[in-house]
């Protein structure tokens, strides 16, 4: 029903678009899990939503049908090799701690992460982009359209959601949930108590400059802190 209900928003969101002169809508949302999404999404005592900024060069495609593998061993790339391992490790953190990156980065975890976990997968930008995003076109999109963002993650209803990127981070906080009031609990972790909802000010999964276990490690010692 929740992917149902983004489809009904996508048919205005993707005409406000075209009529601006956006066109090749990409789709996302809730991870498709072969019907069992919704049950599995409504059972999760964390619900695990990654925000991003948008496709690349994939018009018009769906990511709610992508595995995140190619060889159905392994994680494609390092944006699902970090984004799987995030999964893996804000699943089963507590208060006493956190797995390794050495488990969380084990291929077995990461694949069963991302073929059996719920999750969500959210752009900012619908309209597919190239190598590398801008900023201030990302910004621009989310502005625009912040009322259509805004509904999909409310029928979404994260209350974990990993801002992939500073713009990112940005756009969530200021824009597209500017009416909620969040409490910094540290420098990776914002708080609003009413809704229970985490915001996470995190690095892109494709960040270049950093190590699988600083993107890891860093996230998980600040993420504990919350809980």
């Amino acid at each position: 029903m929740i992917n149902k209900k983004l489809d009904l928003l996508f048919t205005s969101w993707k005409k406000e678009m075209e009529k601006n002169g956006h066109e090749g809508f990409c789709y996302d949302g809730l991870i498709y899990r072969g019907g069992q999404e919704d049950e599995l999404w409504a059972s999760a005592s964390r619900k695990i939503l990654f925000l991003l900024k948008e496709q690349n060069d994939n018009d018009g495609e769906d990511v709610r049908e992508w595995s995140g593998s190619i060889n159905g061993k392994s994680p494609y790339r390092n944006f699902y090799n970090r984004i799987s391992a995030w999964l893996y490790g804000l699943t089963h953190a507590t208060k006493a701690g956190y797995l390794s990156a050495s488990e969380a980065f084990d291929a077995g975890n990461q694949m069963k992460a991302l073929s059996s976990y719920p999750y969500a997968y959210v752009n900012l930008k619908k309209q597919t982009g190239g190598a590398q995003a801008n900023d201030k076109e990302i910004l621009a999109h989310a502005l625009k359209y912040q009322n259509f963002l805004r509904e999909q993650l409310d029928i979404l209803g994260a209350n974990i959601v990993v801002c992939c990127g500073d713009v990112v981070f940005q756009s969530a906080k200021e824009v597209l949930y500017g009416d909620l009031e969040f409490k910094q609990v540290n420098d990776w972790i914002w708080l609003n108590k009413e809704r229970n909802l985490i915001l996470i000010h995190s690095f892109h999964p494709a960040a270049l400059n950093k190590s699988n276990e600083q993107m890891y490690d860093w996230m998980m010692e600040k993420f504990i802190e919350v809980l």
